[in-house]
């Protein structure tokens, strides 16, 4: 059995792991019954998500004035049943990270990596195909990716894995065509990588780093037309990599960015 403390919002809280389950714990002492004592057990307003072992990774906060209730269940389980997530405030699902546990024995539940990761493996020129499920370009299932993990965990910040999978693809895309917009339609009839998708028009987080893709692949590459000399009908388009702070994919989708290219919201 294990026992640790972790603070959640500012509060100290027990938890208790055994046999890979994991338990909120209040502790008290015994009194004796004249002197009408009362304890005061507080449940954190959250969700904890724990690894298949019990392990605590990090907690997301219940919204106000929902039926949402204090839970601890594995990140699987949150996936599977709540979709929830916590990097797109904007998005669908959104539950703001309140706590996250950086102990050593949280380190295998990720994938790590860093902004400048995701963009060489991004910057890789690759046909279209080859972003459909499961071929080189599939991210999420790379060996040089999320190789199949839930979650990675990018410059300390969580993200579900097949989140940032949508970002290569993108910036691909973007390559080809130099248009956000088409690169949001694309995203959104090729939803499920594969060539039966069904097209998702949904607020999901999915669009959005479709969307954050686009944004980030439109400044990190410029173009400009030349022709041969006196051949007008020979015209070639000429790209530019200019040097953009990798970084900036980690900035969440603002209003009006989701006003301009967000299509699928589109009725």
């Amino acid at each position: 059995m294990k026992e640790f403390i972790h603070e959640i919002n500012g509060k100290g809280y027990t938890f208790t792991t055994e046999a890979n389950k994991t338990y909120l714990t209040f502790k008290a002492k015994s009194r004796p019954a004249a002197e009408n004592h009362v304890e005061t057990c507080t449940i954190p307003g959250c969700k904890i998500i724990t690894r298949s072992n019990g392990d605590i990774l990090f907690a997301l906060t219940l919204k106000k004035g929902t039926d949402e209730k204090f839970e601890i269940l594995t990140a699987q389980e949150l996936y599977d049943n709540y979709a929830w997530q916590w990097f797109e405030p904007l998005a669908d699902n959104y539950h703001e990270l309140i706590y996250l546990n950086d102990a050593p024995e949280t380190y295998p539940a990720y994938r790590h990596f860093s902004w400048q990761d995701i963009v060489d493996f991004s910057s890789i020129d690759r046909l279209s195909a080859s972003y459909y499920q499961y071929m080189p370009g599939d991210w999420k299932s790379s060996a040089e990716g999320g190789d199949g993990y839930l979650m990675v965990m990018i410059n300390g910040v969580p993200y579900w894995t097949d989140a940032v999978g949508q970002i290569p693809f993108a910036v691909d895309t973007y390559r080809s065509n130099r248009d956000i917009k088409y690169v949001v339609r694309t995203g959104i009839k090729w939803a499920g990588g594969s060539v039966s998708s069904v097209s998702d028009v949904s607020n999901c987080y999915d669009n959005f780093f479709v969307l954050r893709g686009a944004l980030f692949a439109s400044k990190k590459y410029s173009y400009y037309f030349s022709t041969s000399a006196g051949n007008y009908s020979n015209t070639q388009v000429n790209e530019v990599i200019n040097d953009i702070d990798s970084n900036s994919i980690s900035q969440p989708i603002t209003e009006s960015e989701l006003m301009t290219y967000g299509e699928w919201n589109e009725k």
